[in-house]
């Protein structure tokens, strides 16, 4: 595995490569990015991951400044498991002029996770944007758990005509079901062990749907308890799994989504599910 700072030598080293497959990340890896790699090298042995803390897309000066940084533990984790670049750029490489993205979000980048988190989704897309540029990738892959993004991202190099296949990887859980995340790192053990409640709940909600709950009925009984669990809710909501839209009576496949504070500790999760027809 190269480890290259430069845009000058990566474009270098670029040079050799075909059918190249991106995996994004902001680093402080866990076995879900690990899980991206595995997916990856089933499709191509050229693999470049990519550790950049995207200042732009944070809400607050205190989550960027809190976000883990582990560069050194990254390294040593990634050491001899399939990688062939990973690319650990400064913020000045990545924006070295202006930051100016021509691409009109989505309104749907304004609901959700982008009600509360004014420019977060803006500031995604034009990191990827320039990653993409730098890069050149064939392929790129994003897991689940940020099912917003994941879509956004869809629609960007879909409208964008970009010729990159756009992959969505499970959500990989630890053994009580929470998802994993680098801001699981900012809990202790016993809220480790509590936060599981978003999924446990966000599951109920979706059961009580398929089973013939109102949508609306399911979103309120599910936020009311975890309110009672000592969660902040930001937002429950059932949603279509296609354009993320709120569901008619017609719509099947759903997916519900959840965010919210535990300890202070932003997490968000979802979980995908089908109905019949008729709600």
């Amino acid at each position: 595995m190269k480890i290259i700072q430069s845009i000058s030598a990566l474009r270098e080293n670029l040079k050799k490569l075909e059918n190249i497959f991106l995996i994004p990340t902001m680093g402080n890896l866990h076995e879900g990015h690990l899980s991206l790699i595995k997916e990856a090298k089933k499709i191509s042995k050229n693999i470049v991951l990519t550790i950049f803390i995207n200042p732009i897309q944070f809400s607050s000066g205190n989550d960027l400044e809190n976000y883990p940084r582990t560069l050194k533990q990254d390294i040593n984790l990634l050491k001899d498991i399939g990688v062939v670049i990973l690319f650990t750029p400064s913020t000045s490489d990545i924006f070295p002029t202006k930051i100016n993205l021509s691409y009109k979000m989505p309104i749907i980048s304004n609901e959700l996770c982008g009600k509360t988190r004014t420019g977060h989704f803006k500031g995604v897309i034009t990191v990827i944007d320039r990653l993409f540029d730098l890069i050149k990738p064939s392929y790129a892959i994003f897991g689940k758990k940020d099912y917003q993004q994941l879509h956004l991202i869809k629609k960007f190099v879909f409208d964008s005509k970009l010729p990159i296949k756009i992959i969505g990887a499970p959500i990989i859980r630890n053994k009580n079901k929470l998802a994993l995340s680098s801001r699981n790192n900012l809990l202790n053990d016993k809220d480790i062990n509590n936060a599981v409640g978003l999924y446990k709940n966000l599951k109920k909600c979706a059961e009580s749907v398929m089973n013939g709950v109102k949508i609306y009925d399911a979103e309120l009984i599910a936020k009311k308890e975890l309110i009672e669990e000592g969660w902040e809710i930001d937002y429950l909501e059932i949603r279509r799994q296609t354009d993320l839209k709120k569901p008619s009576d017609m719509d099947s496949e759903l997916v519900v989504l959840g965010a919210g504070f535990f300890a202070k500790v932003r997490l968000i999760d979802n979980i995908e599910f089908c109905i019949p027809s008729t709600i």
